[in-house]
């Protein structure tokens, strides 16, 4: 029969890591931070890409549905349009109480969203302003947005108003990875 013996350290011995083992076992950790840390910055600007579609699409439905709760015109304008990114300045929904499709002071508006990160572009720096009739259509035909970012590895997105203000999100060659740019 097999007995087992403690093995016990001598006198004077103490067990525990040596230096070395320290220093390897430290190098590893950071080595695979720095590697994991590279993986979550890409999930959070995809994140960040992603709640950026979504609140642009919640706003354009905001202005449709004001728009034929109230049976006036509401528009979804650009804040600080530049060229290249439309939108990238921040939008605003306001009721367009006289029609004439500027936003005049006492007319009232109904949300506004702040400037989008400098990473992230949406528009082409042409369509500054999105009207919804008063029966919730478009004032204009089908109206064609594009949401990507400056890296193009990331997601990209696009955002097209139906005539009659319906609205359809579709990934466009913005599956990670994909190096076709889609907001130019």
């Amino acid at each position: 029969m097999f007995t087992s013996a403690k093995i016990q350290a001598g006198p004077g011995r103490q067990r525990g890591f040596t230096l070395v083992e320290l220093l390897a076992t430290i190098s590893i950790l950071v080595i695979l931070s720095s590697i994991a840390a590279a993986g979550y910055s890409s999930t959070v600007n995809n994140n960040r890409l992603y709640a950026s579609q979504n609140e642009f699409v919640a706003y354009l439905a905001l202005a449709r549905s004001e728009a034929a709760r109230r049976g006036l015109p509401v528009m979804v304008s650009a804040s600080a349009p530049t060229t290249g990114n439309a939108f990238g300045g921040g939008w605003t929904v306001w009721v367009d109480t006289n029609g004439n499709g500027s936003f005049d002071s006492g007319e009232p508006v109904l949300r506004s969203h702040e400037a989008l990160p400098s990473t992230i572009l949406i528009g082409d720096g042409t369509t500054t302003l999105i009207a919804f009739n008063p029966t919730g259509f478009l004032a204009a035909g089908a109206v064609d947005v594009k949401l990507c970012a400056t890296d193009p590895t990331l997601a990209s997105f696009d955002i097209s108003i139906q005539a009659n203000g319906l609205t359809d999100v579709a990934d466009v060659a913005g599956h990670p990875g994909s190096t076709q740019s889609t907001c130019s």
